[in-house]
């Protein structure tokens, strides 16, 4: 797929999202800085409007390629040993990213782009020693990674890159002493050319009762110290 014809066809994908304020301002925040982060409730579009930002540079040829990344961490339940190859094993932590690339751009062109490599997962794990250029890389769920590997994913980014951080810690599932996302903000943030950007209950657009929801649940943390 020509180059041309690709960023028409993303266009008219995008053409149809209308964002909400806060989805704005946070594409915003990712245009403006070099390292991007974003934490927030469940439900608020981080990993969505991450997407969309990564469509719209795609499309505005700032970038060659989307990055996408996640902790390979298991939401509280076993599911034993995966069979195929690596990205067999990978593929079902990354189907969040797939359903909202579909849901911007369609099924098709997705599979497209990927099958071109120009959209890519790539292995937390594998990252050491690469270096990603002309890409914007996205690192989602990270309230599940160590300190280590905040600092690994972040120092792949390369030239004309950009990086997106996003994580919700009330989500965590990793231990408590693990969590390393609001440490690591508050270790960089001051830097020139990084940027946090944050979602509240009421900016969750998945069904509204999913606010009173999470409100509750803070609520309920803090009443039986729950970190």
């Amino acid at each position: 797929m020509a180059r041309t014809s690709r960023a028409a066809s993303i266009a008219a994908g995008i053409k149809h999202i209308r964002l909400r304020n806060g989805q704005r301002d946070y594409v915003e925040m990712i245009a403006k800085n070099d390292i991007t982060f974003c934490y927030g409730p469940a439900g608020t579009s981080k990993t969505f409007t991450a997407c969309y930002s990564a469509l719209q540079m795609l499309q505005n040829k700032e970038i060659r390629e989307i990055i996408l990344c996640k902790p390979i961490q298991e939401a509280g339940e076993k599911l034993g040993h995966l069979p195929g190859g690596i990205e067999d094993k990978v593929d079902p932590y990354m189907k969040s990213y797939k359903s909202n690339l579909v849901k911007i751009i369609g099924h098709e062109l997705t599979e497209t782009l990927f099958e071109k490599k120009v959209i890519r997962f790539e292995p937390l794990a594998y990252m050491r020693g690469d270096t990603y250029d002309d890409a914007l890389m996205i690192l989602d769920e990270a309230q599940n990674a160590n300190f280590k590997q905040l600092m690994l994913f972040v120092t792949r980014m390369g030239s004309k890159s950009k990086v997106v951080v996003t994580g919700d810690v009330s989500q965590a599932d990793i231990q408590a002493s693990q969590v390393s996302l609001p440490s690591f903000i508050e270790l960089i943030q001051d830097v020139k050319g990084v940027g946090t950007h944050i979602f509240t209950e009421k900016d969750i657009v998945r069904a509204k009762i999913l606010q009173e929801v999470v409100v509750r649940y803070d609520k309920w943390k803090i009443q039986n110290n729950i970190k």
